[in-house]
């Protein structure tokens, strides 16, 4: 949390204080966000696959970002993910004034709502988004046994979430455990190590990271397991916005049936 509130400050230190009206998202996960505030009109620029931002010109992906088409969108604003894919020479090229969305989870989801909705002259939209958040994640009925977790971020290489991670924050917040832990946000094990962790829900991903999984109980190498498989979609559980909190809410679902017939 320390480390997101000083990329913040760091980040909107230079803010002024009029609402930003020619926007480039080069950060996918915050798509959703802009949507709930209304604010859809003030983007001119979107990373490939980004949906829901007709009048936008796609500038690349969030990896590779065309430097020549940003600038000629004459933004006021960037937002973009951390410095893993959005450099300091990138910025520097750029000198457009940039937010740092990298939320890990769903306390700094909110804060991100918030600081959206300022940027985007949205603060009562915000307000207003963030309790209908906060009420969603409420009346979640705690797990009556205890409830293991495995999630496939890939098949190939064999790819785990991390406890960094957006689904690690999900699984607790609904009552379950990760069987598989690293302090990242995801990272490469081995199957020796996905049996020994013994998950009682192995949940798989399908995506642009996961394309065309085999099915986990289908696959040999889990013939062993007696886990309950769940199908979830990537853009759905892998990007840090708001539908973190729903699927809080199905996990929970999930956790208690699985509690309920064993």
């Amino acid at each position: 949390m320390l480390r997101f509130l000083l990329i913040l400050t760091i980040s909107l230190s230079s803010f002024s204080a009029f609402a930003a009206e020619r926007v480039v998202i080069l950060a996918p996960a915050a798509g959703d966000i802009i949507q709930k505030l209304g604010a859809e009109s003030k983007v001119v620029g979107v990373t490939k696959n980004l949906d829901g931002f007709p009048n936008a010109v796609e500038v690349g992906t969030h990896l590779k970002p065309n430097i020549e088409i940003i600038r000629s969108l004459k933004p006021d604003l960037l937002i973009a993910g951390n410095g893993k894919y959005f450099t300091d020479e990138i910025k520097a090229a750029l000198g457009i004034r940039t937010y740092t969305f990298d939320p890990n989870n769903l306390a700094e989801i909110l804060l991100t709502v918030r600081d959206l909705g300022k940027e985007f002259g949205k603060a009562d939209t915000a307000a207003a988004l963030e309790k209908s958040l906060k009420k969603e994640i409420t009346g979640l009925k705690k797990p009556a046994c205890r409830v293991n977790i495995f999630f496939e971020v890939s098949q190939t290489p064999l790819m785990s979430a991390g406890t960094d991670s957006i689904v690690s924050d999900m699984v607790t917040r609904a009552g379950g455990y990760m069987s598989v832990k690293e302090e990242k946000k995801v990272f490469k094990t081995g199957i020796e190590t996905v049996v020994a962790g013994n998950p009682d829900i192995y949940v798989y991903q399908v995506g642009p990271m996961n394309k065309n999984p085999m099915p986990p109980q289908d696959r040999n190498e889990y013939k062993g397991l007696k886990s309950e498989y769940v199908k979830v979609e990537e853009s759905e559980f892998s990007r840090a916005n708001t539908t973190a909190f729903k699927n809080v809410k199905f996990l929970n679902n999930v956790f208690n049936n699985y509690c309920a017939n064993h």
